[in-house]
């Protein structure tokens, strides 16, 4: 049976946000800082529940929901952002502000399509996390709010000594 057309693009985002999950996983497994990590972390569960509101949608129009596992590109996407992240925090965030850019423009080109209210409301509300998570993964990228982190315990554990 072919898909229609909505459930192909909502098919499509909800596929993004499960390779992100992937991503996500792959970032967090390196980032030992715990401000980058819960960040990270939310944003991760943000994807997930975009993976679970678009499934609904998917269903109620008939389609086949999408697994919360990465496809090919997502398993490629996910061992991307595990190389870089070798390199540390700042290259894990680096890798996670390509994969938030990626997404992001998909969202946008979604927002070009003719769809009910009710999915462009949703589709709207994810656009708002995404834009969200790139921002702050792009400023984060820029001050580095770990080394702000990691002085505040070296000074401290120097005061006590």
């Amino acid at each position: 049976m072919a898909e229609n057309s909505a459930v192909a693009k909502l098919r499509s985002l909800a596929q993004l946000d499960a390779d992100a999950v992937g991503a996500y996983d792959a970032a967090l497994s390196r980032i030992p800082e715990p401000l980058v990590r819960e960040r990270l972390n939310a944003y991760r569960i943000d994807h997930m529940r975009h993976v679970q509101d678009l499934n609904v949608l998917i269903t109620q129009l008939g389609g086949e929901p999408v697994d919360l596992r990465p496809d090919l590109k997502g398993a490629a996407m996910k061992s991307l952002t595990a190389m870089t992240s070798m390199m540390g925090t700042e290259a894990a965030l680096v890798a996670m502000m390509g994969n938030e850019e990626f997404t992001n423009r998909a969202y946008e080109v979604a927002l070009r399509f003719e769809w009910t209210p009710e999915v462009r409301a949703l589709i709207e509300k994810h656009r708002e996390d995404e834009r969200r998570h790139v921002i702050w993964i792009r400023e984060a990228v820029r001050s580095r709010p770990w080394e702000k982190d990691r002085a505040a315990v070296t000074h401290g554990s120097e005061a006590q000594a």
